[in-house]
């Protein structure tokens, strides 16, 4: 019997319900490098998490045929490798659609109304009225990515009553978005939004792509929030843009280093709202990745029909 290895902690019934998916594999679990080392060499199907197999151990996996990432982004895994060994690579795109669009709409209603200054105030026993309240209605959302997280969010806003406008790698009309851009057009977005929300992977193409260029085109009224990769922003560019206010306001969720180093000046600017990427956590996270591999393990087992999210390896997602 093939062997199918889940290299990360899951919670017991997934597994369980792994079982119940399909008895064609032998399942392990390895929970650190040298289990995964141990089985690697036999290992026909991986499902990974945040850890990730490197280029020496991918070389090692001669029986190795696909690998189920259950993370949208799969910059963490040696993709070089996995195309020159043939492997089928799979991604989590949609299981984090409606926990990281409930979190970029959350993003956007607090720093409308400032909580983040009045929380200031809160811990300081500090009573201000004066504390500056906006809403989100009418505003315009630009989204950096509408894969199906940025659909999401697209949706939401517009339900509440946002005008929303995008960047799409192969751009073409999308329901809830007004106008969707290029990646050749997408200083646009900055000149344009209230709020830019960006949620673009790390590839050659995107790091350091949001620099000082970009954030000088926005409005001083207008926001930024990080939910993508931090490689794709240049920090330093966009600490200054906080710290001139040449922008408003900051929400990030993703960092350049992770952790954020304790020297970092973000952590005492009044105008940043930081969390320590948790953006994609919910309860519900391993129930929505069933679907997914429920779905390309029937696929891969019969031989019929097409897996989901299947990665280009060229492009990096």
């Amino acid at each position: 019997m093939d062997k199918l290895v889940v290299y990360f902690r899951p919670p017991e019934e997934f597994i369980t319900h792994l079982r119940n998916i399909s008895n064609n594999f032998r399942i392990n679990t390895c929970v650190n490098r040298d289990e995964l080392e141990s089985h690697i060499s036999e290992t026909e199907v991986l499902i990974t998490l945040f850890d990730r197999p490197d280029a020496k151990m991918i070389r090692r996996a001669s029986k190795l045929k696909w690998i189920q990432a259950l993370t949208a982004g799969v910059d963490f895994l040696p993709l070089h490798e996995i195309k020159k060994q043939d492997i089928i690579l799979t991604n989590g795109r949609g299981i984090h659609k409606i926990h990281i669009a409930e979190y970029a709409i959350a993003a956007m209603i607090n720093l409308a109304r400032n909580f983040h200054l009045m929380f200031n105030n809160q811990l300081k026993g500090k009573w201000d009225r004066s504390v500056a309240q906006d809403e989100i209605h009418g505003n315009i959302a630009g989204i950096l990515g509408l894969g199906s997280i940025g659909q999401e969010i697209a949706r939401k806003a517009s339900m509440l009553g946002m005008q929303v406008i995008g960047a799409k790698y192969n751009p073409y009309p999308l329901e809830w978005v007004d106008h969707v851009y290029g990646p050749a057009e997408i200083a646009e977005i900055f000149k344009q939004s209230d709020y830019v929300i960006n949620l673009l992977p790390e590839t050659p193409k995107t790091k350091d792509l949001i620099d000082k260029k970009l954030f000088a085109l926005m409005k001083n009224s207008a926001c930024f929030i990080n939910l993508g990769r931090g490689s794709t922003v240049n920090q330093s560019d966009l600490i200054d843009a906080l710290q001139t206010k040449m922008i408003r306001a900051l929400v990030s969720d993703v960092y350049e280093k992770e952790p954020l180093p304790e020297d970092s000046p973000l952590w005492e600017l009044e105008n940043v709202i930081l969390t320590p990427h948790i953006a994609g956590v919910s309860p519900k996270y391993f129930e929505r990745a069933l679907d997914i591999i429920r779905h390309n393990l029937h696929v891969y087992t019969s031989r019929s029909g097409e897996m989901m999210n299947v990665v280009n390896l060229s492009k990096g997602y």
